[in-house]
């Protein structure tokens, strides 16, 4: 039996319209699906020491119900979790990283978008240990020579007072005197002998002028 051409161009019309329909909603579907844009630390990477934070950037915003992150060490024990940056919405966040012994770590991320698609993703990164910082030498100080060191045992250049001479005693009367001390005494005795001796010479020469001839 041959089929009507009516309806053969009608079943013709409707595959067309269904392909195009898929061919429609296939790109709406994939563009509803968040993306990983980027993370920190990046895929791969090594830090030294635990990271600050942990980041993880997708394509357009997220919603909050559905959407996390959680840090897996490599027995597979989840070490710390995270959600949607309140400050950004098209990041997840581990704001509050502890303290990571060195070993490899895995981020495993959920992104719930709009349409209420779910798409889940990881990456990895190395933790090593930090570097130590090592103290600068100090210079131990050295003493500066005096410019002019005085040797041991040699008295000092300032010389003391010299002692002032204590006043000789004066001679006393007693022993041998010089012989400038006896003429000073005996001057004044000669000197008034002298005087008696010329007072008694003029009053015995006027008591002869004075007594009357025999």
């Amino acid at each position: 039996m041959t089929p009507h051409p009516a309806r053969t161009r009608v079943g013709a019309v409707l595959s067309l319209a269904f392909a195009v329909g898929l061919a429609l909603a296939l790109p709406a579907g994939v563009a509803a699906d968040a993306e990983l844009v980027s993370s920190a630390p990046a895929d791969g990477a090594t830090t030294q020491g635990s990271p600050a934070e942990i980041i993880a950037v997708f394509s357009e915003p997220l919603r909050a119900d559905g959407s996390g992150i959680t840090l897996r060490d490599a027995a597979g024990t989840t070490v710390a979790t995270g959600q949607l940056d309140p400050a950004d919405p098209s990041r997840l966040i581990i704001a509050d990283v502890p303290d990571l012994a060195p070993g490899e770590y895995e981020a495993r991320w959920t992104a719930a978008s709009d349409d209420g698609h779910l798409v889940r993703g990881t990456w990895a990164f190395t933790v090593e240990l930090a570097p130590t910082a090592t103290p600068a030498p100090t210079t131990a100080p050295t003493a500066s020579p005096s410019s002019s060191p005085s040797p041991t045992g040699v008295p000092s250049s300032s010389p003391s007072a010299a002692p002032s001479p204590s006043p000789s005693p004066a001679p006393s009367g007693d022993g041998d005197e010089p012989a400038a001390g006896t003429a000073d005494v005996l001057i004044p005795i000669i000197a008034g002998l002298a005087v008696v001796v010329i007072a008694a010479g003029l009053l015995m020469g006027r008591r002869d002028r004075t007594s009357p001839p025999a």
